[in-house]
């Protein structure tokens, strides 16, 4: 199996987490057999991702090392179906989301297990220390994934202050079902995409974005911008029912 990133989604500080301590972690296999991006367990049955890959056929959930077999606790699922947000936008990466359904649940255990979603649509504030995780790309000079897991922790920055001229100046716009974080006040070097598109944004041990298409990173004053999962309750839990 090949371990390339399509977009180039990169790692920059943090660092590797205790193995199989984030359970609710998945690694994406698209229909060529590459392992392209990351998602989250939200239901037995269901992973939630990002948009813009749009043939993820195989999940392996309960991965920290890559290159190990770890028979003891992985898992691996089929894609039954995938369901991108009807408003998904290529372009602006608007509503970059998307549920993935296995072909049979999961066995819930202490390496595979589920991400609460928020309660309520309330926001994230400002200054609310969360983190982002995943296998992404740990320098810009390789294309290669991290072998292993990894995590950071951001702080989310006030979209205001994300939209004016010092920082997006409104390109791209981080609207309401956005949320704008970085490495301190000023999106520093971890201010960007820390883990593999698709991968969560976690804020009080809960599922509060995902990470959508790349973008600039490790350059002050550009930090991450992730899909406000809260905004999407209603969207999510539909799809679930049907």
């Amino acid at each position: 199996m090949t371990m390339i990133l399509s977009t180039p989604v990169k790692i920059i500080g943090g660092g590797e987490v205790t193995p199989h301590s984030l359970p609710y972690m998945a690694l994406l296999e698209d229909n060529k057999g590459q392992r392209v991006c990351g998602g989250i367990l939200i239901h037995q049955q269901w992973v939630l991702t990002a948009a813009h890959f749009p043939h993820i056929k195989k999940e392996l959930l309960g991965v920290h090392a890559i290159d190990k077999e770890e028979k003891e606790t992985r898992q691996v699922r089929k894609v039954k179906s995938q369901v991108p947000h009807l408003c998904f936008d290529d372009k602006s990466a608007v509503n970059d989301i998307m549920l993935l359904k296995l072909d049979k649940k999961v066995k819930l255990s202490k390496a595979v297990n589920i991400l609460p979603l928020p309660d309520s649509v309330d926001d994230v504030p400002a200054g609310t220390v969360c983190s982002v995780s995943g296998w992404g790309l740990t320098k810009d000079s390789t294309k290669a994934m991290s072998n292993v897991l990894k995590s950071a922790n951001l702080t989310v920055i006030d979209r205001r202050k994300c939209n004016s001229p010092e920082y997006y100046n409104m390109k791209p716009i981080i609207t309401y079902k956005m949320l704008c974080a970085g490495s301190g006040d000023s999106g520093g070097p971890l201010g960007c995409f820390l883990g593999d598109s698709g991968g969560p944004l976690v804020c009080g041990g809960k599922l509060r974005g995902v990470v959508p298409n790349g973008s600039k990173c490790g350059i002050k004053n550009k930090p991450g911008v992730y899909t406000m999962v809260s905004k999407y309750l209603d969207w999510i839990k539909k799809t679930i029912r049907k």
